[in-house]
């Protein structure tokens, strides 16, 4: 039987994982313009609140998502894909 050690690292490795599929999803959702910059944005914006990791971890997809609201020319609801 795993101990509890054990189990929460099991735990954490999995959340870990589980963030970096959605941070890769949302960037690719923004930049193929499935979803809006603007809501790729407020979802970065949650997962980054979970901890300082996390943050530093988004912050990269942040500054992806402001350079697509840049290419569109400041309109972050647009979504040129969907």
């Amino acid at each position: 039987m795993p101990d509890s050690d054990e189990i929460e690292m099991e735990v954490r490795r999995r959340s870990l994982a589980v963030e970096g599929a959605m941070l890769l999803l949302i960037d690719g959702l923004a930049a193929r313009g499935t979803i809006s910059a603007d809501e790729a944005e407020d979802m970065l914006r949650i997962l980054s609140k979970s901890s300082d990791f996390s943050a530093a971890r988004a912050a990269c997809s942040l500054r992806i998502v402001n350079q697509l609201k840049r290419l569109r020319q400041g309109d972050g609801a647009m979504t040129p894909g969907a």
